[in-house]
């Protein structure tokens, strides 16, 4: 225990600031980790399998888990999700980390959207992929702006490039792209050969979304999903899985550090296997969206009440955030800096692109008392920031 009796200090990548509600990181709540449920699927993991739970795992990840993963993942879309299209991976990130490997040493180039995830961005700069933010507006993708993009990058490079895309709850601003509009990429992916990497980490509440894009694709080699487990169960665990081609997945798994060592967290697996078996995971998964979306009305209305003219509280469909636009002339900044001072942080909107006008605020962080208490404090710093800009001269 350190000094201010934090005991988790040291141990989790989370740093509690006294007096402050932070709703900037996407954190799972820990009252929403079900630490218990996963202990008892770890002691039924060793109980079913013995040592092979504690081995170095099948390089593609264990069989049974592919199996029950590919169920989980075929929806009701055209193609089918088999075990073989199922690669486990250490989650999202260390998935992306092993792409951006690859498009790294094959030079090729990364679109993006104008503001996505900040750190899935990042993941592809600090492999030292080059990559390209595409304008377009908050709430869809401008494929002919995407087109354009793509067309520059093949005249200069020779290469078709890579698109990364958060098609379904986007973060951050928890946007869904029609199917339309998901086709209408599809299209243009395969008539230029460009590979897209769809991350699809989380959990919706309002009806079913469109189809992932890998269901939708007629060129499925083309298309990599990537799912998690750090959004419905625990991140510790450090799991999620790819939905890819056959040859694509196969291909992964047979990488250097697969060969040496195995599929990634296999103890890890082999609990989730348990879960998934056992029949626990999915009325657990259906408890949890019902809270998360029962957070999301409680700090979308109490926002909706409270904020001034000109900011706007879109409620999303699914996912962690809720994002909030700003009227203009209100830097992010200005807000967050206010808003701290009351004991309220948040994700400022410019860390997610140049381009974002608006802030993020994780409704998964924090219990409804706590979100209806930071709508309030928030709502307060708008107004005062509100007033202030309104009294600068010129």
């Amino acid at each position: 225990m350190n000094g201010d009796g934090n005991t988790t200090y040291g141990i989790t990548q989370a740093r509690p600031r006294p007096g402050i509600t932070d709703l900037g990181p996407g954190y799972l709540d820990a009252a929403l980790i079900p630490a218990r449920m996963i202990q008892r699927w770890a002691a039924e993991a060793i109980g079913r399998w013995g040592a092979a739970a504690l081995s170095y795992g099948a390089d593609a990840g264990p069989g049974v888990l592919r199996a029950c993963l590919a169920e989980r993942t075929a929806g009701a879309g055209p193609r089918r999700c088999r075990a073989e299209n199922v690669l486990v991976t250490g989650g999202t990130s260390a998935a992306l980390e092993r792409l951006a490997v690859g498009l790294a040493r094959a030079g090729t180039t990364v679109l993006t959207e104008s503001f996505t995830y900040d750190l899935g961005r990042l993941i592809f700069t600090s492999r030292g992929v080059t990559t390209i933010e595409v304008p377009g507006p908050a709430d869809d993708v401008d494929v002919t702006e995407l087109r354009r993009a793509a067309l520059r990058v093949l005249r200069s490079t020779g290469l078709p490039p890579a698109i990364y895309l958060i098609p379904t709850f986007h973060n951050p601003t928890g946007r869904v792209l029609t199917t339309a509009r998901r086709r209408e990429i599809l299209a243009l992916t395969a008539e230029l050969g460009a590979t897209v990497i769809e991350d699809q980490a989380y959990l919706g509440y309002d009806g079913t979304p469109p189809p992932p894009l890998w269901q939708l694709s007629e060129r499925p080699e083309l298309v990599i999903t990537l799912y998690s487990v750090a959004k419905c169960l625990a991140p510790g665990l450090r799991l999620g899985w790819l939905v890819g081609a056959e040859s694509a997945v196969a291909e992964l798994a047979a990488s250097g550090e697969r060969r040496s060592g195995g599929g990634p967290n296999h103890f890890a697996a082999m609990a989730l296997a348990a879960g998934c078996v056992s029949g626990e995971l999915d009325p657990h998964v259906s408890s949890l969206v019902e809270t998360l979306r029962r957070r999301r009305d409680e700090l979308v209305d109490a926002l909706a009440c409270q904020l001034p003219a000109g900011f706007r509280a879109i409620p999303p469909a699914g996912g962690f955030f809720v994002w909030v636009s700003l009227p203009d002339g209100i830097a992010d900044r200005d807000l967050l800096a206010l808003a701290e001072r009351r004991g309220v942080s948040f994700a400022a909107g410019h860390r997610f692109g140049s381009s974002a006008r608006g802030i993020r605020l994780c409704l998964a962080a924090a219990g409804p008392r706590r979100l209806r208490a930071a709508a309030s404090v928030l709502a307060a710093a708008a107004r005062e920031v509100s007033g202030q800009w309104s009294r600068t001269p010129g």
